[in-house]
Formats: structure tokens, C-alpha cells, sequence
């Protein structure tokens, strides 16, 4: 449990960049003089060609918290750690870190490409301050971790993405002892077996006393690991508090895609252009040859989902179901009269992680209709069983319009559907157990026959 001793302190934290080079370079000259010589406070205007990554940041962490940062890419998560690390400088604000600092923020950042692993954690070790002696000792425990087996002795330039994570995650965590620990997205290329493990460590060393700061898109794992965190959105905090509070906000966050907005934009132009044909109007060939630059070529009025809804056994509207529920997936659809044939997908993915947990798709030979305007369809998907654990899970529901020739590429239009799962009735939370899916047991402390016929073969 956290204690009352504060380690991490950040007050009022902004961070302005320029976005041209040069422009930035004087900047930084005029800033450093204003600085300096005249003890001046630094400009809050923006400048030409500035823009704040980060606005009025503030947060305690005490020790023993685990603090997760989330937020759309682009949002400053990564300029926040490196505030925290020192690596660049608040423009206002304090920062105020008590205790021994780990970080690992830049994937395979301090390492020597033309030397070799082994030689790579003498030299972080350096760079630390930490004495040879030390790192003889806990060698053993690094390389255990990493699992690099003769790779070690390779030079690191030869080392995949997934293999620095190992060995920069490796170093961080058992070359010194941390009081707070920085982490931004280090598991991202890692495989799932050394996902695991990392987040065992995380939980050992937030267990022993020290704080993590967990910067992730891993939202599940956030939820899981964190106690509490902290949601950014164009540099600016949207909300500090638990961590499902703060999870439960980035997944009710809108879409920043307006690229179906669009297409169902032109849709409608086209619709209107059919009508006005058909009335004989002359502005219809205005409509018609209308440029949207958002839309990136016509192939995708072929086809167009107007609606993808998620029923219940009582063909009722709803984005929530408990575990074993009965789920219809209800596709809507607009085709062209060229379009005779669409394949159907539906996908179930973890959100964060983007696994899917399962595909399944169907070829629907479609009806002739009128030579000219769009006409409407519907295909839907039943599964009888949601076997799926507590937890938010996106539905990607996907119409492929096959191509005529081999050559040519097919239509394909998708749309995103959020969904909550709960737990079945009458059994136990396992929201923070490992695993995918939901499966119904029964525990007994006798033995019970099973209800299962083998076939002999």
C-alpha cells in the first residue's frame, strides 16, 4: 500500500515547442539570454510556430503507487517522462523527484550499436555511477532476465527491437534499485511471454516500496497494474484519478477519425446527384464531380455501413452483456448496383492490446436492384455464446466488395463498435486474472465424474 512519503512532485508543468528548426534554435538563444542576463520570466505567449505539448501539469505520487499516463498518440505522455527524467526542461513550472531514478523511455536509447550487450551494461552502468563491483554481482540476475542467451556477447546492432526492450527492461529494473521507475511503452515490442514477466517485476518492485510512472496503450494493463493515472489529450489533463476512472474516460473519448464522417458526406452528395438526374436539374453534374479531400478515391461509394448495432437475445439495442449472453451483430449497408456480392467480417479484439480473440466471415450474394441509386441491405451475425472475460472489448464489423480482376484491389469499408462485457451472474469477478476468454467451471474439493464422452480410438 502507498505510504505518506511524497517522491514525485509535479507543479504547474508546460512545455512549448517550435515547430521549424531554425525558428526554434533562435528561440531557445533568446530565452537562454532572457534567462540569464535580464532574470526575465519566459514568454507564455506563443510565438510564430509554437505550439504547448504540455499545459498546467500537476500530480503527487506517493511511495508505492503505481501511476499510469494514457492518451491518443500525440497527446504528450512521452514529453511528460522526459520532464520527469530531466531530459529537457519544464517552460514553467517544478518538477520535484525524491529517491533514486530508473527510466527507460526510448527503446534502446544509451546503447552502443558497434559494442556488445555485455559491454553495453558496463557502459550504462558508467554512465549511472554505479562501480563495477555492483554490476559483477548482479550480471547473473540481468542476463537471466533477458534471456539473451549467446546473443549477449553479439553486437547490438544486430539485436531485433523486441531484444534491446529485453535487455534495456533488464537493466532498468534490476541494475539499481529504483525508488521511482519511468517506463514509456518498453513492452511494445515484446513478445507476450516477456510481456508477462515485466509486468510481474513492475509488481514486485512497486510491492518493495518504490513508485512507477506506466505510460502505455496498453489500457487493460494499466487498469490492471495501476492504482492511479492520468488521461492526456493534446498536452492538456483531462482527468487525474483511479485507474478505471481514468481508463473508463479514454474509452468513452470520441473518435478523432472523421474519415467515415466524410465518405457518409459524399455519400449523401451522390444520393443528391442521382435525385437531381432524375428530375432533370443541370446542378447535379456540379454535385456530382464535387472534390472532397477527405475522401480518398470513389471506390469506397460502392459500398458504405450506415449503422452497426449489438442486440440481445430480445433483438434489444445494447453496448453491455454479461459473460455466456447471446450477442447479434446487425450490419446496415448501402451498395451500388454494381455490387453483386459482399463478404461479411466480424472481428473481436482486446482494446489496447489489439488481439484479436476471433474472426469469422461470410460471402452474401445480394439481390438485384434498380439500375440506378444506392440500395440498402443488412447482414447480421448471431453468437449464441459471449464467451468473453469482464472487460471492454472493440467489434471491428468489415464489408469487402470482391474486385473483378485480379489486379484490382477490393472495396473494403470497416466501422468500430465499443463493448462492455460483466461478469456472469452468480460467478466471481476475474478481471485482473490472466487470459481472454470466459469459460464456466465448477470447483470441488472430491472428485467428480465427468459429463464429457470420450471417443475410443
Amino acid at each position: 500500500m502507498p505510504s505518506d512519503e511524497i517522491l514525485v512532485q509535479v507543479n504547474n508543468v508546460s512545455k512549448k515547442y517550435c515547430k521549424d528548426l531554425k525558428r526554434s534554435l533562435r528561440y531557445g538563444l533568446e530565452d537562454l539570454g532572457s534567462e540569464l542576463l535580464l532574470q526575465g520570466e519566459p514568454k507564455m505567449d506563443l510565438r510564430r510556430q509554437e505550439f504547448w505539448a504540455l499545459q498546467d501539469v500537476n500530480f503527487e505520487l506517493r511511495r508505492g503507487e503505481s501511476f499510469g499516463v494514457i492518451g491518443v498518440n500525440g497527446s504528450g505522455k512521452t514529453t511528460l517522462l522526459k520532464l520527469m527524467q530531466g531530459l529537457i526542461k519544464p517552460t514553467t513550472g517544478s518538477i520535484t523527484i525524491r529517491g533514486k531514478l530508473g527510466a527507460l523511455i526510448t527503446l534502446g536509447a544509451g546503447f552502443q550499436p558497434l559494442l556488445t550487450g555485455r559491454e553495453n551494461i558496463y557502459i550504462n552502468a558508467a554512465i549511472l555511477g554505479i562501480p563495477r563491483r555492483i554490476v559483477d554481482r548482479n550480471i547473473g540476475d540481468i542476463l537471466d532476465f533477458a534471456e539473451l542467451g549467446d546473443f549477449i556477447d553479439a553486437p547490438v546492432k544486430n539485436y531485433s527491437s523486441g531484444m534491446k526492450g529485453r535487455l534495456g527492461f533488464s537493466i532498468a529494473t534490476n541494475l539499481i534499485d529504483p525508488d521511482v521507475l519511468l517506463l514509456d511503452e518498453v513492452l511494445a515490442t515484446g513478445d507476450w511471454k516477456f510481456k508477462e514477466r515485466c509486468f510481474r517485476r513492475m509488481e514486485e518492485i512497486v510491492q518493495s516500496g518504490a513508485t512507477i510512472v506506466f505510460v502505455s496503450h496498453l489500457v487493460p494493463k494499466v487498469e490492471q497494474l495501476c492504482n492511479r493515472a492520468i488521461l492526456l489529450h493534446k498536452g492538456v489533463v483531462k482527468l487525474v484519478g483511479t485507474a478505471s476512472e481514468v481508463c473508463e474516460a479514454y474509452y468513452e473519448m470520441p473518435d478523432t477519425f472523421t474519415k467515415g464522417e466524410h465518405r457518409a458526406a459524399k455519400r449523401r452528395r451522390k444520393q443528391l446527384a442521382v435525385a437531381l438526374k432524375q428530375s432533370g436539374a443541370e446542378a447535379a453534374l456540379d454535385l456530382e464531380t464535387a472534390d472532397d479531400g477527405n475522401v480518398e478515391n470513389d471506390d469506397d461509394d460502392a459500398i458504405d455501413i450506415t449503422q452497426v448495432q449489438l442486440l440481445d437475445s430480445d433483438g434489444q439495442p445494447q453496448t453491455k452483456f454479461a459473460s455466456l449472453d447471446a450477442l447479434n451483430v446487425q450490419i446496415d449497408f448501402v451498395r451500388q448496383p454494381q455490387v453483386k456480392t459482399i463478404r461479411a467480417t466480424i472481428q473481436l479484439l482486446v482494446l489496447g492490446d489489439e488481439i484479436c480473440i476471433t474472426h469469422s466471415s461470410h460471402m452474401v450474394a445480394l439481390p438485384d436492384s434498380p439500375p440506378l441509386g444506392a440500395t440498402s441491405g443488412q447482414v447480421s451475425c448471431l453468437i449464441p455464446k459471449l464467451l468473453l472475460r469482464e472487460g471492454k472489448y472493440r467489434l471491428a464489423a468489415t464489408l469487402i466488395v470482391p474486385s473483378d480482376t485480379p489486379e484490382a484491389s477490393p472495396t473494403k469499408i470497416s466501422q468500430n463498435v465499443a463493448i462492455t462485457v460483466t461478469a456472469a451472474e452468480g460467478q466471481p469477478s476475474v478481471k485482473t486474472t490472466p487470459g481472454l476468454i470466459h469459460l464456466p467451471v465448477s470447483w470441488s474439493d472430491r472428485p467428480q465424474p465427468s459429463t464429457i464422452a470420450m471417443r475410443r480410438t
